[in-house]
């Protein structure tokens, strides 16, 4: 009776670490998408460098429980998608193929703006992470983070809105 309890809590310890470890994978992963797109934000390929970084900081887990990985203008008051919550304009969305790649994206953000002195658009990075217990608790479970970060502003000899 004792054994089976010491096994049940050990196997808790063990489930709930690994949750926390893959959490921890997936704020990484989120942080450093946001601070990639916000750190390019004219670049045409701000949106894709975001996703290789969400790819880069999930080495290790496994790359098809990746639901979304979404790079879209953010509300500066709310840090959801000023489009709404399916995140329907001014977002692309990507996946990752089993090998950890990153798959071709839908949707656009054009109108990029990071004009200093002006308007300053916000960027946001949503993962979403279908949790896989090694043992039996917390399994299937949805692991999302978000970050919000604004563009970094770009001096007014430059172009500061993307088309």
């Amino acid at each position: 009776m004792v054994s089976m309890l010491l096994f049940t809590i050990l196997a808790g310890i063990v489930d709930l670490s690994t949750f926390f470890r893959t959490s921890y994978q997936v704020n990484t992963a989120a942080r450093a998408a946001a601070r990639t797109a916000a750190s390019d934000p004219m670049a045409s390929t701000f949106a894709s460098g975001a996703a290789a970084q969400v790819a880069s900081a999930l080495k290790g887990t496994d790359p098809a429980r990746v639901t979304k990985i979404w790079v879209y203008k953010a509300s500066t008051a709310t840090g959801q998608p000023v489009s709404g919550a399916a995140c329907s304009s001014q977002c692309v969305r990507f996946t990752l193929d089993g090998s950890g790649n990153v798959n071709g994206s839908t949707g656009a953000w054009s109108n990029r703006s990071a004009c200093a002195g002006g308007t300053v658009d916000a960027v946001g990075v949503l993962v979403e992470y279908r949790y896989n217990a090694p043992i039996v608790f917390f399994d299937e479970g949805l692991i999302t983070d978000r970050t919000v970060m604004r563009l970094e502003q770009v001096s007014s000899t430059s172009t500061c809105v993307s088309s």
